[in-house]
């Protein structure tokens, strides 16, 4: 969505639009109405769009980049708008910044040439830079083929109506069969199409006609108000007043009858009615309950409780009080609370029933009674209950004089997002309303109609009594039914008001009563009903009912049923469905006696979302004069058969001959029936909802009526109801049509016909006029309303054509070039396999041979339509809902929704009470549901020519509806559906043989974008770009290289006259350190002491460890291996087990002393023992591992734990001989020095022998699955060599502490712990990571309090550090200084010591984390900004590029500036094109943003290499990292966990002596890192404000993490992003291809094993969107059981994951499949290029 607000605007359209924002961000506005009022804000100003699309009125297309360089223009500025485009050409296409100076390129070449602006986008900072590189660029690169033009993916601005009308404010002039087409502001169109022009002939408004006699049927109306001059009820009477003389001269009748779902009768008669609404009025009007006229009184009443809802809404009209209509059947407890809160209501009326309800109401998550009426909001407000309160004798005695206020009740609907909205009714509405249906009711009137009287009895006088000789059938009432809800909208209105103000009998149904076959006709036939009041899908299955068993209806009760009674069948609906009409009058009414079906059936238009009034039915009162007719032979007709074809471009064509042959011409024709003249008093007119113009005459628009007496107000929405109730035609955009239409066209006297004509509608309907927007898509013909759908019911769709390979597209142009090449091969060939309309044809074969533009033309569809085809053709769905997603809005990707029975409600996954379905029922579900989406796809091309994206399966009745209707709420389901709520049991996607036009290809997809044709391509456009920016321009300048900073010594830090690179061995710089330093500490173990001393089972704690004394250690050590019973040799592999200490060190160097080959390991996992010891057993056979040395806690763990012990004596057999060093005995005297002869003699090498080629250390990490397996192999050359390169890259010091914590069994953690203090002789403090996460406190404080200036932490431990320090720092409120408030009077020393501060991280300069990958950015500023009372400045966090053979490639130590934010444009990056955009203007999910991993250390050499050519990527590229170093590791091993054997794989070996093709050799041999980056200099200012330029390396992943998608790389760390933020029940995912597939494996909650259908759909349409990628597979695994790795673990093991996918190792709970991989899509592809 587009937010920004132009700078230029003036104040007033800048507040406009901040308050247009205000309401979309509060669900005032939907979204297509927010772009819609948006764009006509803009178009004040001159402005059609602020982003990157731009319509201009003569149908090109134009570009602009952001709202800074929108070129202003007058608003009505179309000739200086055409002007300026002949100058300057924008051209869509990817990249939006090009300008191309040259009027004679065709539109055609302008798409073809939308890369050519790649440099300039690249490397040129300032944007008006680009021109004259555009114009010298001559060269061309384009991979990606977007054939939709919208791999830029924007959000249209313009509604999704404007595009298929065939006349709009975009197109004025285009011609009906290519309006579509050419309004698409992605597309252009030739022009060619101009060649067919038409004026601008609206349509004229429908007059009213007049209400005649409004009075006459009122007698002495005015009586008990005749002094009222003020009130406007006064002079059409009152409810009040019609009620008490109903109950003056009618009290002994019946007024209403309620019938309940046993069939139980409940009546109350006219006295009783009024004396209790008395009795109500009267507790209102008492002066203790202090209320006044005009307030909102709450009815609390079910629907099954209409005599006492009918008191107490009867009782507020008497009171002056305004009634609202509340009660759970219709709203949840939030919503009910909204209510109450809105209309600031302190009392309700409420039902006996309806209070046991509120009063033992339930949690629904754990079934405790909330006790709601006992709550502080609830009793706040007064209950009184109705049932029992008697009558108001009083009131018998005179005749009271009603002061009757504007308003009668107010009823809340909900939007079409869901949202309340009060409509307020008022009491003139509802006279005007009863009056017109009592005419038309009247009028319509038969002779044989046994009740002669009007509709409407007098309330002024006594009837006749029956026994009376003046008695007559005038005097007999109506009997009307009801099936409607009586307490709101319709059934409200028409059903107990009416009644009240016709004086006839009324009775109400409970719904569940004619559910049962034959209960409705019983009931009829029984009470011998005249006026039958229910709603068309009511009526549909009481329909189909009858005709499933006529006998079971007629012989209902064995009484004979008889519909002669009825007089009119009113029925609620919006649209009219042609197939019940169809059922209901001829198979229905007429088969069970109704004498006149046809006139008895009367569809009412009645409008829910404004209160349930109703602006037509058919009526016989006539005063049709001032209506048009369109087709005097049709003009009786109610019915009309219209073209379908045409009717999707908005146009109504009629034909008598489809109404003729009706049954054969269902496929071509659509037939609709009218709702009949809009009512007395109203003025409808049919307008384009997007500019608010009167459409063409016979063309669809959205119905708007105007009148007095409707609806004109929500309650608190003065906003909403300028927009809805006073909505006005747009007259200056009209006259401006014709204006451009006499511009284009030389026909005067049509055109002055038009303007005339134009001049004529603006006298009967000025300008001020304000209309209701009825929400109602339709049409008007001779002078009937129409009505299609509802504005939410309609969607639009791309018209697509079948190829001959049954491929879909819909590139029109295509039709020709088939229709052509099959002309010359079979002349028999057939036209429906394009299946196009002659009209289109003849357009295509106009043409310009040269423009071959893709050209689309959209045409619009109805649900209604949708539905009725389905629904009659597939017996088993019931429902159908259709929309369009919110993106990718140019290519209309189409979801529908079914209920269906098929779809049956399965038991909860996991549930153990229930079954579970077993694998055959599954196979039989899915097949009959492929069937049954299969059969859907197959109907909806037959009849409608569409392909939906996916359609979804339901359970019957699952899906919400329409408020107060049994119809589906499309928008609401289209909600549900993005939230991913639906319930679905079933998704069949169907991308197969349509996606080639919408997604985003190579054009050489068979190609990786690595290739020699492609690199090559891209080579020579950098050059070329390079050339003309750079005057003395060298090739080696733009090779992304890093160089080498090249240190040959390293000196000591004590004694700068001594080099340590002089010392062959780590071993040698300890001797030299205990000789010469003897005495300074050199390590400490940076636990508390306390835990050796309480628990004996702990290891030994050391603090404060002098060289001397560490020389004694390991001395100790040395003599437990010497004089061990169980000689070791060198050579020997031992494995090290133990906790970060001094004595792990200690037993490195001791090893090392021996030339044993060490494997450090980390201590077990007791999470997950078993495979563990499984990996230890792997390991010792693996290297013939001959000793184990633990500590004193390892042991404890093997021993003394149950669940470790068991597995210990498991695998005991295969564990050596293990020594536990935390035991050994240290005695004075014992050095290194005196074991130097025996270790000679006993472990030497032979002489001869290089010792720098033997390995002394295996590093194995297992934190990654693809390197599990991979094990380091150093020797003490290489160790040095990374000593060497911390301590001068890093600038190390003796005077800082060095603080090891985490993996010091590996990698960095490793020589950190062990070498990193030796060698620079420095003191080194060693912590446990599971001592720090028992108490932290030593460790925070060390860091605290000591001068650390560097520290290791992987992110993990960085979690934790910062989780620790956050819970001490809250114990205590601190100062915005980072010092803690202090109640005590104590030294500061003693507070630094006793209080852990905010900054206590204030002296670490450089806070190591590291990376394998892309530096993962957003977790660290989420984990900062939730333990935000830890202050870390951006320049402390420092990511470290790290490799398994390279511990340190790259890092940000020291640089002083902030990490460099980089926002990279997702289509190029696919492409290979590292280009950057601006994330102000750019939409989140066009760009990639990454930071840098810093700048190579000394000694190491960085190049970006092309993988598959060996050259040197160009500046502007990416390609693979190749390192040269000192600190790469010497060798590896591959463990086969099978057969416990180590081997060595050629491919991996031969990475570490990579080089240059030979041309570019320059004999340097590389490390191949398999990961993807590039290097970019950059300059940025460092702390001081000084530039410095820095060649930072930028890591985007690993070759391995990215796939292939025609041509195209994606970066699967991105796709995961985007299906993890698709839904929040997402845990994890995975994705990967398998096959040939793309396989998406989703961890969810447990809390949606319903809704994976709806999830998987999501998934795949934020795929679509963000990345142009279509998923093959979908497959979600289940939460219970383990598989040995942690769920958040899953982006680290991707390997194990898919390979225990594969073997089936996993459970799966669903698996969907959506595509059919990407082998189709190359051979479609393969073949269009072909016919190309």
């Amino acid at each position: 969505m587009d937010f920004s607000i132009p700078a230029n605007l003036p104040i007033e359209l800048q507040n406009r639009l901040n308050e247009l924002i205000q309401d979309y961000k509060e669900e005032n506005l939907t979204r297509k109405g927010y772009e819609t009022k948006r764009l006509q804000i803009l178009e004040q100003y001159g402005i059609r769009k602020t982003a990157y699309q731009y319509q201009s009125k003569n149908g090109r297309n134009s570009t602009i980049k952001s709202s800074s360089t929108l070129r202003m223009s007058p608003a009505n500025g179309n000739n200086n708008n055409n002007k300026n485009k002949k100058d300057t050409i924008y051209l869509p296409g990817r990249n939006q910044s090009l300008y191309i100076k040259n009027t004679n390129i065709s539109v055609a070449t302008q798409n073809n040439n939308s890369l050519n602006d790649l440099s300039s986008a690249i490397y040129s900072p300032p944007i008006n830079t680009r021109d004259s590189i555009s114009d010298m660029q001559k060269s061309i690169y384009r991979v990606t083929t977007m054939s939709s033009n919208s791999s830029r993916r924007h959000k249209r601005k313009s509604s999704t109506f404007q595009l298929s009308l065939p006349f709009n404010s975009s197109s004025h002039t285009t011609s009906p069969s290519l309006s579509s087409s050419h309004s698409n502001s992605s597309h252009p169109v030739d022009s060619s199409c101009s060649s067919k022009k038409k004026i601008y002939d609206p349509m004229f408004p429908l007059l009213p006609r007049p209400i005649e006699n409004e009075n006459e049927s009122m007698p002495n109306a005015n009586t008990p108000n005749s002094n009222n001059k003020t009130n406007p009820v006064a002079s059409f009477g009152s409810l009040p007043v019609i009620l008490r003389g109903r109950f003056e001269n009618n009290n002994d009748e019946n007024a209403m009858i309620s019938l309940n779902s046993k069939g139980k009768e409940t009546f109350i008669s006219w006295d009783k009615l009024y004396l209790r609404a008395e009795k109500v009025a009267n507790e209102l009007n008492n002066s203790k309950n202090k209320l006044y006229k005009m307030d909102k009184i709450l009815l609390w009443y079910n629907k099954d409780e209409i005599i006492e809802f009918a008191v107490a809404i009867l009782g507020c009209f008497i009171a002056g009080m305004v009634a609202v209509p509340i009660s759970f059947e219709t709203y949840s407890l939030g919503e009910i609370i909204e209510i109450i809160k809105l209309t600031n209501s302190k009392f309700i009326l409420i039902s006996n029933e309806c209070y046991k309800q509120l009063d033992n109401l339930h949690s629904t998550q754990n079934n405790t009674k909330i006790k709601l009426i006992k709550n502080d909001f609830f009793q706040q407000i007064n209950f009184l209950k109705t049932d029992d309160l008697g009558t108001y004798s009083k009131a018998k005695k005179s005749s009271p004089v009603y002061d009757i206020p504007n308003i009668s009740y107010i009823e809340f609907t909900r939007t079409p997002l869901g949202r309340l909205s009060g409509v307020v009714m008022k009491h003139k509405t509802l006279i005007t309303q009863f009056q017109i249906l009592s005419k038309i009711i009247d009028s319509r009137a038969m002779l044989h109609w046994k009740k002669k009287n009007h509709i409407m009895r007098p309330y002024d006088k006594k009837p006749a009594h029956r026994t009376s000789s003046t008695y007559t059938l005038q005097n007999e009432r109506f009997i009307v039914l009801n099936t409607l809800d009586p307490t709101r909208s319709t059934g409200l209105i028409f059903g107990i008001l009416f009644n009240i103000f016709t004086g006839n009998l009324l009775i109400s149904v409970d719904t569940k009563l004619i559910e049962t076959p034959g209960g409705y006709e019983s009931l009829i036939s029984t009470y011998r009903a005249d006026i039958l009041l229910n709603d068309q899908l009511q009526l549909k299955q009481v329909a189909i009912n009858y005709l499933e068993n006529p006998e079971l209806s007629i012989a209902k009760k064995k009484r004979k049923i008889d519909f002669s009674c009825i007089k009119a069948c009113l029925t609620s609906c919006n649209t009219i469905d042609t197939e019940v009409t169809e059922m209901v009058v001829h198979k229905w009414l007429k088969n069970l006696g109704c004498l006149d079906a046809t006139l008895c059936y009367s569809p009412m238009l009645t409008l829910l979302d404004f209160g349930g009034i109703f602006i037509s039915t058919r009526d016989q009162l006539g005063n049709l004069q001032n209506f048009p007719i369109h087709n005097s032979k049709l003009q009786l007709q109610d019915q009309l058969f219209v073209n379908k074809e045409k009717l999707k471009s908005n146009i109504v064509e009629s034909s008598i001959t489809a109404m003729i042959n009706s049954s054969s011409s269902f496929k071509d024709y659509s037939k609709f029936e009218t709702f009949g003249f809009p009512i007395p008093g109203t003025m409808l007119c049919v307008v384009n909802p997007d500019d608010n113009t009167l459409v063409s005459d016979l063309n669809v628009g959205e119905i708007w009526v105007s009148s007095k007496n409707l609806t004109d107000e929500f309650y608190q929405m003065d906003k909403v109801n300028d927009f809805v109730f006073k909505a006005k035609l747009n007259y200056s955009k009209m006259y401006s049509f014709i204006n451009d239409s006499s511009a284009s066209l030389n026909n005067p006297d049509e055109i002055n016909v038009m303007r005339e004509k134009l001049d004529t509608i603006l006298n009967v309907c000025p300008s001020n006029t304000s209309f209701l927007r009825t929400k109602l898509m339709g049409f008007i013909h001779n002078g009937k309303i129409y009505v299609l759908s509802l504005i939410e019911d309609m969607f639009l769709q791309n018209k697509l054509i079948r190829l001959p390979n049954w491929a879909h597209t819909s590139d029109l142009n295509k039709a020709k070039k088939n229709r052509t090449s099959s002309s010359k091969h079979e002349s028999n060939s057939t036209i429906d396999t394009i299946n196009m309309d002659s009209d289109s044809n003849k357009d295509i074969e106009r043409e310009d041979e040269n423009i071959k533009p893709m050209k689309r033309e959209v045409q619009t569809h109805y649900l209604q339509q949708i539905t009725e085809t389905v629904v009659r053709t597939v017996n088993t769905i019931f429902e159908v809902a259709a929309f369009e997603l919110n993106d990718n809005k140019e290519e209309h990707f189409l979801v529908v929704v079914v209920e269906s029975s098929l779809a049956k409600l399965t038991p909860t996954y996991g549930d153990s009470s229930l079954l579970v379905t077993s694998s055959r029922q599954k196979d039989l579900f899915e097949k009959s549901m492929n069937d049954l989406t299969d059969q859907i796809y197959r109907i909806l091309w037959i009849f409608h020519k569409i392909q939906p994206t996916c359609i979804l399966v339901v359970p019957k009745d699952t899906l919400p509806r329409r408020y107060c209707s049994l119809e589906l709420a499309n928008s609401t389901i289209e909600k549900r559906f993005l939230n991913g709520e639906l319930d679905s049991r079933f998704v069949k996607f169907q991308f197969d043989n349509i996606i080639l036009d919408f997604i985003p290809h190579s054009g050489y997809f068979n190609e990786s974008i690595f290739s020699e044709r492609l690199s090559t391509l891209r080579r020579t456009c950098l050059e070329d770009i390079h050339k003309a920016r750079i005057a003395d321009f060298q090739m080696n300048s733009i090779w992304q290289t890093s160089g080498i900073d090249y240190r040959d010594t390293s000196l000591d830090p004590r004694n700068p006259l001594k080099k340590l690179t002089d010392f062959k061995t780590v071993l040698e710089v300890l001797e030299w350190r205990i000789i010469n330093n003897g005495n300074e500490f050199a390590f400490s173990d940076g636990s508390n002491s306390s835990f050796a001393t309480i628990n004996s089972n702990e290891n030994n704690i050391h603090k404060k460890v002098s060289w001397k004394a560490f020389d004694l250690i390991v001395a100790s050590f040395l003599k437990k291996i010497v004089g061990s019973k169980v000689p070791l040799k060198n050579g020997d592999r031992v494995i090290i087990m133990c906790d970060n200490s001094v004595e792990y060190v200690a037993m490195v160097m001791a090893c090392m002393y021996c030339n044993f080959v060490i494997i450090p390991l980390p201590i077990f996992d007791e999470n997950n023992i078993e495979e563990e010891f499984e990996f230890l057993k792997t390991i010792i056979k693996s290297y013939k591992v001959k000793r184990m040395f633990i500590d004193a806690k390892t042991h404890n763990l093997l021993e003394n734990n149950p669940t470790v012990n068991k597995y210990y004596k498991r695998f005991k057999p295969s564990i050596p001989k293990i020594t536990i060093f935390s035991k050994v005995k240290q005695k004075t005297g014992v050095t290194i020095r005196i074991f130097k002869t025996i270790l000679k003699d006993k472990y030497g090498y032979k002489s001869g022998s290089k010792s720098n080629t033997n390995p002394c250390i295996i590093w194995i990490s297992r934190e990654y699955s693809v390197t599990r397996n991979l094990h380091v192999s150093m020797t003490h050359h290489i160790l040095m060599n990374n000593c060497k390169i911390l301590k001068e890259t890093l600038q190390l010091s003796t005077d800082a502490p060095i603080f090891s914590l985490c993996s010091h069994t590996t990698g960095p953690g490793f020589i950190h712990s062990c070498l990193l203090g030796i060698y620079v002789g420095s003191t080194t403090n060693l912590f446990s990571i599971s001592n720090v996460m028992t108490d932290p406190k030593d460790f925070l404080f060390g860091l605290q309090n000591l001068n650390v200036k560097n520290l290791y932490l992987d992110m993990k431990t960085f979690r934790i550090i910062l989780e620790k320090a956050y819970n001490l720092i809250r114990a205590l409120p601190y100062t915005k200084d980072g010092k803690h408030h202090s109640s005590s009077s104590s030294s500061s020393k003693n507070i630094s010591t006793a209080v852990l501060r905010s900054d206590f991280l204030r002296n670490v300069q450089n806070l190591m984390i590291p990376f394998i990958n892309r530096p993962q950015t957003v977790l660290v500023e989420n984990l900062l900004k939730r333990y935000n009372n830890v202050f870390v400045s951006p320049t402390q966090i420092n990511y470290v590029y790290q490799h398994h053979f390279n511990s340190l490639i790259s890092l940000r130590s020291y640089l002083n500036v902030p990490p460099v934010d980089l926002y990279l444009d997702t289509v190029s990056l696919r492409e290979g094109i590292v280009k950057e955009v601006d994330p102000a203007i750019t939409d989140e999910s066009e760009y990639v943003r990454i930071q840098d991993s810093g700048i190579v250390p000394v000694c190491t050499d960085v190049s970006v290499v092309n993988p598959e050519t060996l050259l040197q990527c160009y500046d502007g590229e990416f390609g693979e990292i190749w390192c040269c170093s000192e600190g790469n590791a010497f060798n590896y091993y591959i463990c086969d966990e099978e057969n416990n054997k180590l081997s060595k794989d050629p491919f991996i070996t031969e990475q570490f002596k990579s080089k240059f093709k030979k041309d570019v050799d320059d004999g340097l041999t590389y490390l191949r890192t398999g990961d993807l980056g590039f290097i970019k200099n950059v300059s940025v200012p460092d702390s001081q404000g000084d530039l410095i330029n820095l060649n930072l390396l930028f890591l985007l992943g690993a070759i391995n993490e990215t796939i292939e998608v025609l041509g195209l790389t994606h970066f699967v760390v991105d796709l995961e992003k985007t299906v993890r933020l698709a839904h929040p029940s997402i845990i994890t995912c995975i994705v990967s291809k398998a096959g040939g597939l793309l396989v998406c494996l989703v961890k969810c909650k447990d809390t949606v094993q319903d809704k994976l259908a709806n999830i998987t759909a999501l998934i795949v349409t934020q795929l679509l969107n963000g990345h142009g990628v279509v998923l093959d597979l979908c497959a979600f695994v289940a939460t219970r059981g383990s598989m040995g790795y942690s769920l958040t673990d899953w982006p680290k093991n991707r390997d194990i994951v898919m390979e225990n996918w594969l073997s089936q190792d996993i459970e799966i709970k669903e698996q969907y499949g959506i595509n059919y991989g990407e082998n189709i899509s190359i051979y479609l592809l393969s073949e269009s290029q072909r016919n190309d």
